[in-house]
């Protein structure tokens, strides 16, 4: 994967300048970008001047991927893979998965010997998230294996930070003690009883909304960081905005995401599609917006623009997923769907004495995962977007074309970038203007130079590391290109 640092897209009758490493993100006249693009021009002063300084001095420091021996950001815990929801989009076979639970002398040593990495290695915080199946569906082991967390916390002087995934549908009487020993909890609802209950039933074909409901209701009192997790599908895109307004109003949350729906054998039995890319930019837009009304952070992962990143998620970064038979990867998707993409994302494992061994080579080999994007070369969401999933969207062999998912996080970064800039104007016109959104959509040379071409292995993501340079974003307005 080529390494760039600023780039120029086409919105409508002017250019975004977007150069992540840099903290710029602007909008230019089409003489303007032809101006910022001849490094060896003398600009006049003023915003264009002030930009080109900006944009052509060393980039901050970029993000890269570990090195050394392996200490987790992550330690990830898979009680069960078993589920007793039947959602009709599942694509982790948790509704066909065995109801096999992880020993909680299994957890232990796990979290035992994450603790003795943080220590070993001088790190503080320790990160643990419980995903499934149904994670609570295990309460001991969860319980077993968030005392652990908080003991060796305590006794090594370490910061505890452990939250879950859950579909909500779990003993009410287990949310005490997620309010009095988590951190955050994510509970995925996709809308009011009439869009939730049609895709997401109990395995017997119930409903699960009541459930639901009064689970992120009681969540919604305790002192926890609650995430509220939105499927979006061909048919429910059109009540995005409202959805996420209806969430807010009624559950106070932390945070929204909005996650569309990957395709899979399921989601295909049930006929249910992904949302038309173009729809979904719109609608994920308008929503994000709902944001500055409530003050509740409205997320789209792919578009994740705070700081820039090597990779999409927790592969990449050092995580370590351990699942209920001890196998430990980076990944928490099912291991046969990322051999049948010929990814091998092992790490180690955790035998049934409780001796964890991790294979170095292997940590190695899974560093290099989000380094090797060659559809991601000429995007410019190289470092937001970071390749998306390394199993469902760059994996080996991929195409080289944009795909749906691509598609759809450009224009939403776009978007979202240009309200970074001070021009949310700008954003609404664009997506008014199917002809420009294809153009942007499609367009094959985000890179406007090639000041950045040196081969992104961890040395040369490392050599291109600079110290920070702040610049302020600038909105300019003018000519057509």
């Amino acid at each position: 994967m080529t390494l760039h640092a600023r780039f120029l897209v086409p919105v409508l009758d002017r250019w975004l300048l977007y150069a992540p490493l840099h903290g710029v993100a602007a909008v230019v006249n089409a003489a303007a970008a032809r101006d910022l693009q001849r490094r060896g021009a003398v600009l006049p002063d003023g915003p264009v001047a002030d930009l080109g300084r900006a944009v052509q001095s060393q980039p901050s420091d970029a993000p890269v991927p570990g090195s050394g021996e392996l200490c987790p950001s992550m330690l990830g815990l898979i009680p069960t893979r078993g589920c007793n929801l039947a959602c009709a989009y599942c694509d982790f076979g948790s509704r066909f998965s065995a109801r096999d639970a992880m020993p909680a002398s299994m957890a232990v040593a796990a979290v035992d010997w994450m603790a003795g990495q943080m220590c070993r290695t001088g790190r503080r915080a320790v990160r643990v998230h419980f995903f499934g199946g149904e994670p609570f569906l295990e309460p001991d082991v969860v319980a077993v294996a968030v005392h652990r967390v908080r003991a060796l916390a305590a006794r090594h002087g370490l910061e505890p930070y452990v939250d879950a995934s859950t579909s909500g549908v779990f003993d009410p009487g287990f949310c005490d003690f997620v309010g009095d020993y988590f951190n955050g909890i994510a509970v995925s609802l996709d809308g009011p009883p009439e869009v939730h209950d049609r895709v997401r039933a109990r395995s017997g074909g119930q409903p699960t909304f009541e459930d639901v409901d009064r689970t992120i209701l009681r969540l919604s009192e305790m002192p926890v960081e609650l995430c509220l997790r939105i499927c979006v599908t061909e048919q429910s895109v059109g009540e995005l905005e409202d959805i996420v307004r209806w969430m807010i109003g009624r559950y106070s949350p932390s945070t929204v995401n909005i996650e569309p729906l990957t395709p899979g054998v399921e989601s295909a039995r049930a006929g249910l599609k992904p949302p038309d890319p173009y729809l979904f930019a719109a609608h994920c837009v308008a929503a994000c917006k709902v944001e500055d009304e409530t003050g509740v952070s409205v997320v789209y992962a792919a578009a994740e623009r705070e700081r820039p990143r090597v990779s999409f998620c927790p592969l990449g970064a050092d995580a370590v997923i351990v699942s209920p038979n001890g196998r430990m990867s980076a990944c928490y998707l099912p291991p046969q769907d990322w051999q049948a993409h010929g990814l091998d994302l092992d790490l180690g494992c955790i035998d049934q004495r409780g001796a964890v061994e991790i294979d170095e080579d292997a940590v190695e080999r899974v560093r290099k995962v989000p380094l090797e994007k060659p559809r991601c070369v000429r995007c410019f969401c190289q470092w937001t977007c970071a390749g998306g999933c390394h199993v469902n969207e760059t994996h080996p062999g991929c195409g080289l074309d944009y795909t749906p998912f691509c598609v759809q996080t450009r224009l939403v970064t776009a978007c979202l970038l240009l309200r970074d800039a001070g021009c949310g104007d700008v954003a609404d016109a664009l997506l008014a203007d199917r002809r420009a959104l294809e153009r942007l959509a499609h367009y094959a040379q985000d890179p406007f130079d090639a000041a950045g071409d040196e081969r992104a292995t961890p040395d040369a993501v490392a050599a291109a590391s600079r110290r920070l340079v702040a610049a302020p974003a600038a909105p300019l307005c003018g000519d057509r290109p």
